[in-house]
């Protein structure tokens, strides 16, 4: 059974909840749409294979956020302006993998390079590209994830590497004013402000820090190569 495969379920995932008020009778979509949904079911592909460490996927563009975010705007604009069914969208894209599996039962690492570098330049123009933080937002960034994980259970693994990544990105965005010419204290408000405004936001902008490419931030993480933490 191909990779693929798993795909199929992060579709199903994905159009689960009620995208718009659908129409009586479902429709067929037209070529652009089609196109545009065809393009989704690859992205879709892509971000589950990612999400998995393929390194074929992880070769592509990442689609963790972006490729999600088309998905859910050609789904809700099938429904909403193609007269679309959602339950006709979901066998659609669920088809499109299917097809993608057969064609990919030679190589599937060829395939899926195949069926996604074509349509990157549809998400290019509809999504717009992620923002690159710089130290101070990335650990502003990691520390709001932090404070997440925390309120979920504080003793967590998952909450225990995202505050030592945060306390790694503080204490590099502090020296680096320093390294300006900063004193501490400017250096903390520099950073305490760059935090104050990630966190606004995060709560007012659609999306919030998903905006931002936050491998970014895990790679500004990095120990450095003569260190040990």
């Amino acid at each position: 059974m191909l990779r693929f495969l798993s795909a199929a379920a992060l579709i199903l995932a994905l159009v689960t909840s009620p995208l718009a008020a659908a129409p009586q009778a479902p429709a067929a979509p037209d070529a652009a749409l089609k196109a545009d949904l065809h393009c989704a079911a690859a992205f879709a592909i892509a971000a589950s294979e990612q999400a998995r460490g393929s390194a074929a996927a992880l070769a592509l563009p990442p689609m963790a956020v972006r490729g999600k975010r088309f998905f859910a705007d050609v789904g809700a604009r099938a429904v909403e302006q193609g007269g679309m069914t959602q339950t006709a969208v979901r066998d659609l894209l669920v088809a499109e993998v299917a097809d993608m599996q057969r064609r990919a039962a030679a190589d599937p690492d060829k395939e899926l390079a195949a069926e996604v570098k074509p349509c990157l330049a549809r998400l290019y123009a509809a999504v717009p590209p992620l923002q690159t933080p710089d130290l101070a937002q990335c650990a502003a960034i990691l520390t709001l994830a932090w404070e997440e994980e925390r309120a979920k259970g504080p003793d967590s693994a998952a909450a225990r590497d995202l505050q030592t990544l945060a306390q790694v990105l503080t204490t590099r965005a502090r020296d680096a004013r320093i390294a300006a010419g900063k004193t501490g204290d400017q250096a903390d408000a520099a950073v305490e402000a760059a935090r104050d405004a990630m966190r606004a936001e995060a709560a007012s902008r659609p999306d919030g820090v998903n905006n931002y490419d936050i491998a970014h931030c895990y790679d500004l993480a990095a120990p450095d190569a003569k260190s040990h933490y």
